[in-house]
């Protein structure tokens, strides 16, 4: 294993709480600012963000051809988000699709299907990410009411989960996780998410509310899928860019996972609010 990489998570501290809250306090008004600005800043984003995420993730997997690899993985997903942008949705999903079935074939041996993996997990929530932001008027307060009930999912999960303890949610794949953080996630969820729908003047708040906690409990699910995929490979944190906080896959590991799940929600039918 790569010496960065091969340290058990008992052995590698994140840090302390101060630059916790430091990143923190810088990050999220910025992200809130991308999102609230819309086009080009929010394509250069989540271009930037696919790179960073990319080079975790060939890091994380120990690929053979990380570079090769990262750039590749990069290439797809901005790709995928400029065909969104532009409405070729069919051109996304095929950019994607072949995009992943080249970082199979690139990499090969052992490691193959997990860089094909990248390459989806990487590409998919981003383009869809830029789908919930673009592909509606009111785009813009949905993106923005995602970003809050997520963070308010992470905040709540962590407080009742350390404050509570108790019965362990997933011991094997995350052994600090409880079913008191699950819970929290759901409660702290669903209270952002009725708060902010009804500060954005959007109707039917209690079943916004509903399917903010389905997505706050969701969100946890993706947390535990990275986590898993780290315990894997015996890593603690995908990298050390954010201070306090590890990379910035451990950052939205939730995030990626509920903005599928809104984009799905989106195609099923659903419209959230009136103002939605």
């Amino acid at each position: 294993m790569r010496d960065a990489m091969a340290l058990p998570a008992s052995d590698r501290p994140r840090g302390g709480l101060l630059p916790r809250i430091a990143s923190a306090a810088v990050l999220a008004p910025a992200a809130l600012a991308i999102v609230y600005f819309g086009t080009p800043l929010f394509e250069i984003a989540l271009a930037a963000v696919a790179g960073i995420l990319s080079w975790e993730w060939t890091r994380l997997c120990q690929s053979r051809r990380p570079s090769l690899l990262a750039a590749l993985m990069t290439a797809v997903a901005v790709a995928a988000i400029v065909a969104v942008a532009m409405g070729h949705y069919a051109l996304a999903a095929i950019a994607v699709s072949a995009g992943a079935i080249a970082c199979l074939a690139i990499e090969g041996g052992e490691r193959s299907r997990w860089m094909m993996a990248g390459a989806l997990y990487v590409a998919a929530p981003l383009a869809a990410f830029e789908w919930i932001r673009v592909a509606s008027p009111a785009g813009r307060d949905l993106a923005l009411w995602l970003l809050v009930v997520i963070w308010a999912s992470d905040t709540f999960a962590y407080v009742l989960g350390t404050t509570l303890g108790g019965p362990k949610l997933a011991p094997a794949i995350s052994p600090k996780k409880t079913w008191a953080g699950l819970l929290g996630a759901v409660i702290g969820a669903g209270v952002a998410g009725a708060l902010m729908a009804k500060m954005q003047g959007a109707g039917g708040v209690i079943a916004v509310a509903a399917v903010a906690g389905i997505l706050g409990a969701l969100g946890q699910g993706g947390d535990l899928l990275e986590s898993a995929v780290k315990r894997h490979f015996n890593v603690k944190d995908a990298s050390q860019i954010i201070p306090g906080h590890g990379g910035l896959m451990d950052r939205v590991d939730a995030l990626m996972a509920a903005v599928v799940g809104v984009a799905l929600a989106r195609l099923t039918g659903w419209h959230g609010g009136a103002a939605w």
